[in-house]
């Protein structure tokens, strides 16, 4: 029997506005658990094929830009089981039932009409990536919640046409058959992230929407407002309720005029005359007021700001700036998706404007003036600051207006041209007081960013099976300390915020030329002088046995190197010392080595790993770095080549006469495992063994071959078709079903030599 939950949808907030709940209507749930017979054996089967559970009465979100949101059950057909048997007979011994669950149901999501869905995870893990791929196979069917969708096919045909709704008003997506083994054999916990039209909003459009989702479509919003990426409202309320955590990022107010308005204090306001602001009746012989200005014990030394950070797949992220000497802490959350330097120069600002509110002051003005509202912004003659009306009184044809002090947002500075999504600048801001008491940000130069882009092989512990880029970055000022990433996969049209790089990399220049060695024993003899970016960093001397277990990996040019010993012999100026060579199969690169060349120390741990999508192997990316001083600094170009995915050479590549021709014969090695732990064999680190192996006679390309193991016959009948020769030259690559050949093994062999005569 299929189940089917209904949501009713009202109205969308609580109070006047009403509030958007869930009802549901249910029914019962089929749970046939099949029995075996005989005396075959059962795989796989499970006791319990439990349905994942449904939120009645949960509120129904509304996303405005991009968010990641957690969907609710609306409707499936259960758990199917089917069962495959196998053997049975005399030769194969007892049957083998075999069962696998899928299910197929519907998931709600936000309230709609929505432009798209992105990536999508299941239990945590990805299961479709940005571009619509599916990393597993299933099938879905989107549903975008416009006011007229149709009903979907799959629960029309199990529900009849009279017991079948379309959601209208809801975006919803169906999957149909979708396979449970990854899942524990249940429905998994699935989470998507909505798209909008908007690649980037602000505040004060989100508060815009929200409005009109909810009925009131008269809302007028002036002034700047924080950028973000998304925002949620989960839960229902009032309206108010749902603006109030956004006018306060955004230190804006609600006024109401003609119709309501929310304003900021960059938005138009109300301009004082000189003169009027010490209205008073005749015979009053008040003094005029002055300002006041709030001690600085009341206010908090260090703000923290929670949001959920784009650059880590929406998880939450806290943003922390601080005030000297001041012990208390304004803590802040926002339902928003932000970057998180975005993040950052929000909470500075917020921080701010929170110092800038210490001031305030009372003007009185004649009745004219009662226009005049509760959240106005306001300036006076006096001053050159911006006022907010925090209260109004009209007392003897005197209007009184108490006054605090706002601040203007911080303009986005260095912001480049052509970003779709723009990220802030990384700033270091003093907070220290002035005199004047109130809060300064004062940009101190950090220093320009140098970028590297990294195609390497597999890294110790990474098993990963698509395209790894690894980003590197440092700066040579004392001041440098983090580095936005951006990158972008139009040739510069757009960027994306990859994540930040904190400290900075190990990074510097090589002043000798590192010689030949052998890859396969300890260099003990050789050595490289080395010149690191800033004397921030430092290199140390670790043991053997740590060498072995991954420690002190450097990237000289581009072989992998690791070393043992290191000497200090000035500022920033190291020498390294016994080495191992040609490390995770980059032997290729261990000649040619030129003074000059780059030097980066290998710490995950200190760097970005950005991995693109499968389809961009081959093509090229653009990286920027978004720090304050990196504005007219070029991107870095980075072909996506995939070397973490391509088989290694082969190794121990011989030659040897057989009856009637040449036996070639070769060693594998595997990506997967660097390590020869069972003194056997490698594991073949591919989907399956296969390798290409091509052929000259004399210098001529005479003939290319596929083999699935590693040896290969060369038959006399074959050499003689192919024309004989003196020489034969051999190439032996790996193949890879994802980026094709791996790196070459080769031999030249001279067939007049005895040993080879045919």
């Amino acid at each position: 029997m299929a189940t089917i939950i209904l949501g009713t949808v009202g109205q969308i907030f609580g109070g006047p506005i009403g509030g958007l709940l869930g009802s549901a209507i249910g029914g019962a749930i089929d749970r046939t658990v099949l029995g075996g017979s005989g005396r075959s054996r059962e795989a796989g089967r499970t006791s319990n094929p439990a349905l994942q559970s449904a939120t009645y009465g949960e509120p129904i979100p509304i996303i405005v830009g991009r968010m990641r949101t957690a969907g609710n059950l609306v409707w499936s057909t259960g758990i199917r089981e089917r069962t495959s048997t196998a053997g049975g007979g005399k030769r194969s011994g007892p049957a083998t039932t075999a069962y696998n669950y899928t299910a197929s149901f519907a998931v709600g999501l936000v309230a709609g009409p929505i432009a798209g869905v992105g990536r999508i995870w299941a239990d945590g893990k990805l299961i479709r990536s940005g571009d619509g791929t599916f990393l597993t196979p299933v099938v879905m069917r989107l549903h975008n919640g416009n006011g007229d969708q149709a009903v979907d096919p799959l629960i029309a045909a199990a529900q009849g046409s009279n017991g079948t709704p379309a959601f209208r008003g809801i975006a919803y997506v169906v999957f149909e058959d979708m396979p449970l083994a990854d899942f524990g054999n249940r429905i998994p916990n699935l989470t998507f992230e909505i798209i909008a039209d908007e690649e980037s909003i602000d505040a004060g459009m989100v508060m815009k929407r929200i409005a009109a989702t909810a009925g009131y479509r008269g809302l007028t919003v002036t002034g700047s407002y924080p950028r973000l990426s998304g925002h949620i409202v989960g839960n229902a309320g009032t309206l108010a309720e749902s603006l109030a955590p956004l006018l306060a990022i955004a230190d804006a107010a609600v006024t109401a005029g003609d119709g309501l308005a929310i304003v900021t204090p960059a938005g138009t306001g109300a301009a004082l005359p000189a003169g009027i602001a010490d209205a008073r009746r005749p015979g009053d012989n008040r003094s005029a007021e002055r300002q006041r200005r709030a001690s600085a014990d009341t206010q908090p030394g260090c703000l923290e700001l929670a949001f959920y950070d784009v650059s880590r797949d929406y998880q939450p992220g806290l943003a922390r700036v601080r005030h000297a000497s001041r012990p208390a802490i304004d803590q802040r959350s926002i339902a928003a998706a932000m970057t998180a330097d975005d993040a950052r120069k929000l909470a500075i600002d917020l921080l701010a404007t929170g110092e800038a509110a210490r001031l305030e002051q009372t003007v009185r003005l004649p009745w004219r003036w009662l226009k005049l509202g509760v959240g106005d912004i306001m300036t006076t003659a006096a001053s050159p600051d911006s006022w907010r009306i925090r209260e109004r009184r009209f007392e003897n044809f005197v209007v009184h207006l108490d006054l605090v002090r706002v601040r203007a947002p911080t303009p986005v500075q260095g912001a480049k041209a052509g970003l779709v999504r723009q990220t802030m600048p990384s700033r270091q801001v003093d907070f220290s007081e002035p005199a004047d008491a109130t809060l300064a940000g004062v940009i101190s130069p950090v220093g320009v960013t140098q970028l590297h882009v990294l195609d390497l092989p597999a890294l110790p512990g990474d098993t990963s099976e698509a395209p790894r880029l690894w980003l590197a970055a440092n700066g040579s000022s004392d001041r440098w300390r983090r580095a936005g990433i951006a990158v972008s996969l139009d040739d510069g049209t757009s960027y994306l915020s990859v994540g930040t790089i904190v400290g900075g990399t190990v990074i510097g220049t090589t002043v000798t030329a590192l010689k030949p060695a052998s890859p396969l024993v300890w260099d003990r003899f050789g050595g490289v002088e080395i010149e690191l970016l800033t004397d921030r960093d430092w290199l140390d001397r670790c043991s053997d046995a740590a060498v072995l277990a991954g420690g002190n990996l450097v990237l000289i040019g581009n072989e992998l190197v690791q070393f043992a010993e290191v000497d200090a012999l000035a500022p920033r100026r190291f020498r390294l010392g016994r080495l191992l060579r040609g490390r995770r199969g980059t032997e290729a690169a261990i000649y040619g080595h030129q003074i000059g060349e780059r030097f980066i120390m290998i710490d995950p741990a200190r760097m970005l790993a950005f991995d693109p999508p499968l389809d961009a192997l081959g093509r090229k990316l653009h990286f920027i770095a978004t720090g304050h001083s990196d504005v007219e600094i070029p991107p870095v170009a980075a072909v996506v080549g995939g070397v973490a995915l391509r088989p290694l050479s082969p190794v121990g590549l011989r030659v040897r006469r057989a009856a009637e021709g040449l036996l070639i014969t070769w060693v594998r090695r595997s990506r997967s495992g660097y390590g020869w732990h069972d003194f056997v064999d490698a594991p073949i680190g591919e989907l399956a063994e296969s390798y290409t192996i091509a052929l000259c006679l004399d210098g001529r390309f005479v003939r290319r071959q596929n083999v699935v193991s590693s040896a290969y016959f060369y038959a006399t009948s074959q050499i003689d078709a192919d024309g004989g020769g003196n020489s034969l030259g051999i190439e032996v690559m790996q193949n890879s079903m994802i980026v094709g050949p791996g790196l070459p093994a080769s031999i030249t062999v001279d067939l007049s030599d005895r040993e080879f005569a045919l």
